[in-house]
Parts: structure tokens; sequence; C-alpha cells
């Protein structure tokens, strides 16, 4: 897409932010974050996600020549209790889809740590369970988020540490027989290894961008709210490739229609 068309693109996705309210955003994994990297957000009222994301091939998180392609992310999300999230998530590549399948499968976990309060931030660890032949989507973290309310808008901070080491399955062995590996001299992968950090601006109610660095590249876009349970969002990869992801969030919450509408005519 040449350059002038992406920033045509983006700009009109930000008018479109001026009448649509806005929400918490996801990362492509699903999981609470900005663009690529994950946050400490927490999403009490929405336990139950389903995100789709698409990557393109220049910024794909596989570096390997062979493995290198257009990423389609599937993901789900949930939450256990107050402290402990799951999330599985699919990278299905569809130019090698004949030779890998439906293709890389990762599960990890969120804990929360902390709740943030008036003076301290939210504190989240991240944690990809080892045994997989290919970790290069592993999600080892610490990351602390917290949130400013001033007179010209809303802004939401996020500062991490992404372990630069996986523990790697080797291909012949049993579940406990694993290897340290470095992420960046495994099959080049170079995803979330040392600090990251982003935020995001609010500066009215109904309209927010975001930015981050992901401990690879500067990332920036948009996110919007379409309805109560449907979310949107459009970014740049060094303001070069388009990707997007769109995410459905659900409450457990099962209340009667008559009380949710006399809640939302409330709120």
């Amino acid at each position: 897409m040449p350059m002038k068309s992406k920033f045509s693109f983006l700009f009109c996705l930000f008018v479109m932010l001026a009448a649509i309210k806005i929400q918490a955003q996801v990362n492509i994994m699903g999981k609470p974050g900005y663009m690529t990297t994950p946050s400490a957000e927490w999403f009490d009222q929405k336990p139950v996600g389903f995100t789709f994301s698409y990557v393109p091939t220049e910024y794909s998180l596989f570096e390997s020549p062979v493995d290198k392609n257009t990423i389609n992310f599937y993901n789900v999300r949930a939450s256990f209790t107050s402290f402990m999230e799951v999330n599985l998530s699919i990278a299905y590549r569809p130019q090698i889809s004949d030779k890998i399948g439906v293709g890389d499968r990762q599960l990890d976990f969120r804990f929360r740590l902390l709740k943030e309060k008036e003076y301290w931030p939210a504190i989240v660890i991240g944690w990809t369970p080892p045994g997989s032949v290919s970790p290069i989507l592993a999600h080892d973290y610490l990351v602390a988020t917290k949130h400013f309310n001033t007179s010209f808008g809303k802004f939401s901070t996020t500062l991490g540490y992404g372990s630069p080491y996986v523990f790697v399955k080797k291909p012949e062995g049993n579940f406990l027989d694993l290897s340290i590996e470095k992420k960046d001299e495994f099959l080049k992968a170079k995803y979330l290894t040392g600090f990251y950090g982003g935020f995001s601006f609010m500066p009215v109610n109904f309209a927010g961008i975001m930015m981050e660095y992901d401990t690879k590249t500067i990332n920036a876009g948009a996110f919007i709210k379409i309805k109560d349970w449907l979310y949107l969002q459009a970014y740049t990869f060094e303001a070069k490739e388009i990707a997007f992801t769109t995410s459905v969030n659900f409450s457990l919450d099962f209340a009667p229609k008559t009380l949710r509408s006399y809640e939302k005519d409330l709120d």
C-alpha cells in the first residue's frame, strides 16, 4: 500500500473515532495491551473475549525465511478468577497452511499481582508454560500500567520487561526434556525481549490513539468501540504496513434484559 494511502487510511479512521465511544484495547494475541505488547489492564467486567488479528508478512513475529508469512491470529481469553486469566492463540499462516496445518498454538497465563491504586500502578505477570517445540510467541513478562486523568484527556502508560530466554522442548524428548535458549538466537525470534512500553491518549471520551515500542519497532494506531461488545483497532508498523484487530468481549453477568436496560439508562 502506498505511503500516502496508508496515512489517508489512518486519518479517516481517526475521524471515525469522533462518533464512537472508546473501550479498552487488546493486542494481536487477544490480551489487554496495545498493538503487539501486553499491558497490566484487567477486564473485570468482560472476562471472556474472542479476537481476530491480521499481521502483514513484513512484520511477522516469525523471522526465519521458512516461517515468515502473513499471520491470522485467532484468540480466546477467559478469566477464571479475579487474579488469573488464560489465553489460547492460534497463529494461522495461510500461505504455508499446506505444510504446517492450522499453525502454531500458544497457551499462556496472566496473574494480577496488584490492582491499580491512587499512587501505584497495576502490576501483572505473564507466563507461558514450557514445553513448546517452537516457543517464538512466548509471553514471559512483568508489566505495570497506570492511568492519569487530566484536564485535557485521559492517559494510560505501560512499562514492561519481556524475558529474553525461553524453555525449548527437545524434538525427541518428553515434556520435561527441556533446554534454555535465548529468543533472539532461536529461529531469530526477537518478539518481546527486553524492555518495552506504550501509552494511549483519549483527549475526549469518544476518541483514542496509542503508540508502543515492542523491543523492535515503534508502532501507532487507534481503537474504537462499535458496539458494547465489539471493538476494532487499526495500526501501522513503523508507518509502513497496516494491521488490524477486531475483538468481542463478554460479561458473564446474564441479568434479565429489563434489568440490563435499566442499568444502561442509569449510565
